[in-house]
């Protein structure tokens, strides 16, 4: 953290739902404040695995389609921190492939930020029981004050 500052930078994980706009105006609420840098930072899904299908025959519908998508969310990523600097915030875009909990905490260490903003999609007991959750995930191992972003609404 830069002395006289309290809060260094802030990563903003962001998956591009319908609740993205109030994870980021989170982030930048908090980086203005401080005078930080924002990282938008977005976790994107590898290639999709298909058991049972050759992949050479599918590679069109999978691989060109998977590379498709990652270079419109790294533009959206980067149309938003455009975005987000013309109206003074200083703004990064990061896209990172893996596991999602495990790549926010690296690229918040990676960045040496000192806070985390996410949003929490607040899905049912059966989901989480089955599945899990990121937001879950990163609280119980963050090494820095995580915002969470909660849900607004119903689904």
């Amino acid at each position: 953290m830069t002395e006289g500052r309290i809060v260094g930078d802030v990563v903003v994980a962001i998956d591009f739902s319908d609740r993205t706009d109030a994870v980021i105006a989170e982030g930048v609420a908090l980086a203005r404040a401080a005078g930080s840098t924002l990282h938008l930072l977005h976790v994107a899904a590898g290639e999709p695995v298909l058991a049972g299908y050759d992949k050479d025959e599918i590679s069109a519908f999978t691989r060109e389609a998977r590379a498709g998508e990652l270079t419109d969310e790294h533009r959206r990523l980067r149309e938003t921190a455009e975005q987000l600097g013309a109206g003074g915030v200083d703004a990064r875009a990061l896209v990172v492939m893996g596991p999602t909990a495990q790549k926010i905490l690296e690229a918040v260490e990676h960045v040496g930020a000192s806070h985390l903003v996410l949003g929490s999609h607040g899905r049912g007991g059966l989901h989480h029981l089955l599945v899990g959750s990121v937001a879950e995930e990163v609280v119980r191992r963050a090494t820095v004050p995580v915002v969470l972003v909660p849900v607004r609404g119903t689904h």
